[in-house]
């Protein structure tokens, strides 16, 4: 992708955000296309022979444009792409980490923290890898016996900082590197359950031969195109607005619901549990945003106030440690229209009353090429959010069972 470049468009009311994306569509620029619709912004990565048109197709709509990423493939190479030696295959917390290191490194873990961590292998991929369930809690035994708390990653292969984030996450509460009296008392009081990885075949892919790939592996019948968006394969409002029927978008929604064996490994492990599930989150990249159901229309859930007051505590917590600032609310009307996503099966299908989607940082200057510099910060912050959302909910739902000493 050497000479593309990642452009904003930045429009000036909502009429205009929707003519931006109509300009994308047109021009046949669908690779790489975010926006933030309370920003009324939409970044778009552009070919560079289609640049001048574009920009001027912009113009002329009366669009501002300016240049995020100059040379994508040079952040690529700048950023990320290293190879390393054969000693340096343990996992890194400071670095991104092949699909091969996550799973030692999970291993690791349940095997050195087996009074508090249990590993499952929930299913296998097309490509025979295994799909990971992480559960961590004080006095473990052989089935979650506590409400859940419940939150996975790499649904969208290209989104590393996911990855990174949950793992940040599963060693702040597996080895409580600073004896916090509050992660043992979540520990006492939840089944934490990381899905870390849950498109293992794609995220390889982008370590070996397209850092932005997006979807799974998976090949589709009469298509010479490979993969299905996992996160447009899940039944409930399946096949609506925000999907593609075209094997070859990055936003197509497979055969039929659930026509994925990553999907149906979760869909297996949630309906086992889901009675006991209090909350769920799913890490996506980028743009911070904390958002709700639903995706596939205005509807909201009953229970959207009270999803938007957790929210709300969330992200004010994320920006008192570094000043990272969220928008947050229903995912149609905050980021775009998506149907048949995990976050709406799950509250909609489910009936998991407090459930999330959360689009990790930065809001464009990377984009999906996160910095490892970033790695640490974005853990730190997003891990703060959670603990405040859980102290609150805890407290509100009377879950907190401890003998711990929690000052809140």
């Amino acid at each position: 992708r050497t000479g593309f470049q990642v452009l904003r468009l930045q429009a000036t009311d909502d009429s205009l955000v929707e003519r931006a994306l109509s300009l994308a569509e047109e021009h046949d620029l669908r690779d790489w296309v975010e926006l933030n619709r309370p920003k009324r912004y939409v970044d778009v990565m552009v070919h560079p022979d289609a640049r001048a048109r574009f920009a001027r197709a912009a113009e002329d709509a009366g669009i501002e444009t300016s240049i995020m990423i100059h040379d994508v493939e040079d952040i690529i190479t700048r950023h990320v792409i290293r190879r390393r030696s054969a000693e340096d295959d343990k996992y890194d917390y400071t670095k991104f980490n092949t699909f091969e290191n996550v799973e030692k490194e999970l291993k690791h873990i349940a095997k050195t923290h087996s009074d508090i961590a249990e590993l499952v292998t929930m299913g296998t991929t097309h490509e025979q890898r295994n799909m990971y369930a992480l559960r961590v809690t004080n006095n473990i035994g052989p089935k979650p016996t506590k409400p859940i708390v419940l939150i996975d990653a790499g649904i969208h292969a290209r989104e590393w900082v996911s990855v990174s984030t949950i793992m940040y996450i599963i060693n702040e509460v597996v080895r409580n590197p600073r004896n916090d009296l509050l992660i043992r008392a979540f520990r006492d009081s939840y089944d934490f359950v990381f899905m870390p990885v849950l498109n293992p075949d794609g995220y390889v892919y982008t370590w070996t031969h397209d850092r932005l790939w997006r979807k799974n592996r998976a090949p589709n019948h009469h298509s010479r195109c490979v993969g299905v968006d996992l996160n447009r394969n899940w039944d409930y409002k399946w096949g609506g607005e925000g999907t593609s029927a075209n094997p070859c978008d990055i936003d197509f929604r497979g055969r039929r619901p659930f026509s994925e064996l990553e999907t149906q490994a979760v869909k297996q492990w949630i309906e086992e549990y889901k009675s006991k599930i209090v909350l769920y989150i799913n890490f996506h990249a980028y743009g911070q945003l904390w958002m709700t159901p639903y995706g596939y229309s205005q509807d909201t859930p009953s229970n959207e106030s009270e999803m938007m007051n957790y929210s709300k505590i969330a992200v004010d917590a994320i920006r008192n440690v570094r000043g990272t600032d969220y928008d947050f609310g229903p995912v149609y009307t905050t980021i775009y229209p998506a149907s048949s996503i995990s976050v709406d099966w799950v509250r909609g299908a489910e009936n998991i009353l407090i459930a999330y989607t959360v689009e990790l940082p930065d809001r464009g200057r990377h984009g999906f090429i996160t910095p490892e510099g970033e790695i640490t910060p974005i853990g730190q912050e997003t891990w703060t959010g959670i603990e405040r959302l859980l102290i609150a909910l805890g407290s509100d739902k009377k879950l907190l069972r401890t003998t711990e000493i929690v000052v809140v």
